[in-house]
């Protein structure tokens, strides 16, 4: 991704290695909160009860908050790069079927095309800028939903809405997985665009 924001944004060495750090701890944080959520929804079903599970997804929650907090630093960061109006329009340009297609074959990307058309319509309007907004705030929806959790942990609906936060959980995974494939394209290759004239 830095090679992609250093071409598309234009940023200093000093942002372009503060951006990085940032985003790559950022993606493991999400990754230990996707555990810690999974073992909090099996000692749920297979354990103690809501008791083990409550310390688990507290830590979820605190590892999702960390995300949120880097990824807010690392759009702070691309907010401060320039995007030409070449890049832009090659954002807009972008086919972004093509790439999917190209991201399923290759296994790289899940089976998951409605989330991979919201990500395609961030890229398109925002570019890198948009899509980090994006990440953050879906990551923060899945932080508020594991706070509401911990405030009724014992209640009735508990279950079914721990199995909604694993779900909300996978998608922002998935998401994060489109974010990465889709950075290993060269910003401004010709290769990917729509042709001229021809519907996107």
């Amino acid at each position: 991704m830095s090679a992609v924001c250093n071409k598309a944004l234009s940023l200093s060495e000093e942002d372009l290695r503060d951006k990085k750090r940032l985003a790559r701890t950022a993606g493991t944080e999400l990754n230990a909160a996707g555990s810690e959520l999974c073992r909090a929804l099996e000692l749920a079903e297979h354990g103690d009860g809501t008791a083990g599970a409550v310390v688990y997804a507290a830590a979820a929650r605190d590892r999702l908050a960390n995300a949120v907090r880097m990824l807010a630093d690392v759009a702070g960061i691309l907010a401060t790069g320039t995007l030409t109006e070449e890049t832009a329009a090659w954002y807009r340009r972008l086919d972004y079927e093509r790439l999917y297609r190209s991201g399923l074959g290759l296994g790289q990307v899940p089976h998951a095309a409605e989330l991979w058309q919201a990500f395609a319509r961030q890229a398109a309007t925002g570019g890198p800028v948009g899509i980090c907004h994006d990440m953050r705030e879906r990551t923060v929806a899945v932080a508020t939903l594991v706070s509401e959790w911990l405030k009724r942990a014992d209640g009735p609906e508990s279950d079914t809405a721990l199995l909604r936060i694993q779900s909300a959980m996978a998608d922002l995974a998935a998401y994060a997985q489109f974010v990465a494939f889709a950075n290993k394209v060269e910003p401004r290759d010709p290769a990917w665009l729509v042709p001229l004239g021809a519907a996107a």
